[in-house]
Parts: structure tokens; sequence; C-alpha cells
């Protein structure tokens, strides 16, 4: 039986295949990272845009300090009305012997938090065995460990 028409022929109709399919996004040959600092929308058109990123919830940093407050200002701002859960630890030398204490100065904002950092010296009286702390108001330089996570 011969059919007769006027439509396309088996090689256009290969071709507008090929050109349709050309155009479905492929599968993605590598997952993306997981978070990063600040979300990036990815390039590459293939599902999911294998590339992109997520931006994290935590703000992190580790900054030499030696003054008695430090303002810290987020690398990346949280968004409007977040109030973030801030944290402040010191890194000392192994052999250090003063202690230091690191507090949150004021209520931390979406773009920044002011720690307070006190430092004090401990020694120990020998006499009577009794370890003694004195108040030393500026802290020689110390390294802080800062995070912001989002609630």
């Amino acid at each position: 039986m011969t059919l007769h028409g006027t439509g396309p022929s088996l090689s256009q109709v290969n071709q507008m295949v090929a050109d349709v399919t050309a155009l479905i996004p492929q599968p993605a040959t590598s997952a993306p990272p997981a978070v990063a600092d600040s979300g990036a929308q990815g390039g590459i058109a293939r599902y999911a845009m294998e590339n992109h990123t997520h931006a994290s919830k935590i703000r992190k940093s580790r900054i030499a300090v030696s003054a008695a407050t430090y303002t810290w200002t987020y690398p990346t701002p949280f968004g409007a009305g977040v109030v973030p859960i801030c944290n402040g630890i010191a890194e000392t030398a192994p052999s250090a012997t003063d202690l230091i204490n690191i507090q949150i100065d004021g209520a931390p904002t979406n773009t920044q938090c002011t720690f307070r950092i006190t430092r004090y010296q401990q020694s120990v009286v020998s006499l009577i065995g009794l370890t003694t702390l004195s108040l030393n108001g500026v802290p020689a330089s110390v390294n802080l460990h800062l995070s912001a996570m989002e609630p």
C-alpha cells in the first residue's frame, strides 16, 4: 500500500526530533555543593543547574582582636528582621594561663554583633594552694572564633 501526501520526509522528521532533543536539558554530571556562605545561581543548563549553591544559614569568622569590645559585621547579612544566635570562643596558646570571657554586648542585629572580651589572669598562691584571679580589662591579642546562626 502506498501512501501519498505532502508531509515531511523521514530525514526531515529525524532532524526535527534531533532539534527538539537538543533543547531538553541533560542530567547533571555532578552533585551541586550543599551550601556556601552566599547562594549562587548556576549557569550550566542541565537539570537543577548543577553548579548552583544554597546560602548557608551560618556566618563564621576567625579574627585577631586586641580590644575590650569587637563589633563583627557578618560577611553576608541575614534577612531583614532576622536576629541570629551568636557565639564567640577565644583561642589561646597551649601554655596560656589566662582565662578569656566573651559575651554578647547588646542585642545582635541582622548585620552585626558586638562582643565584650575580658581577660582574667590566673595565678596560684603557693603558700596556701589557692588559685586567684585578677581582672585585666583589655586582652592581649587573641583570636576569636565567631559564629552567627539563623534561628
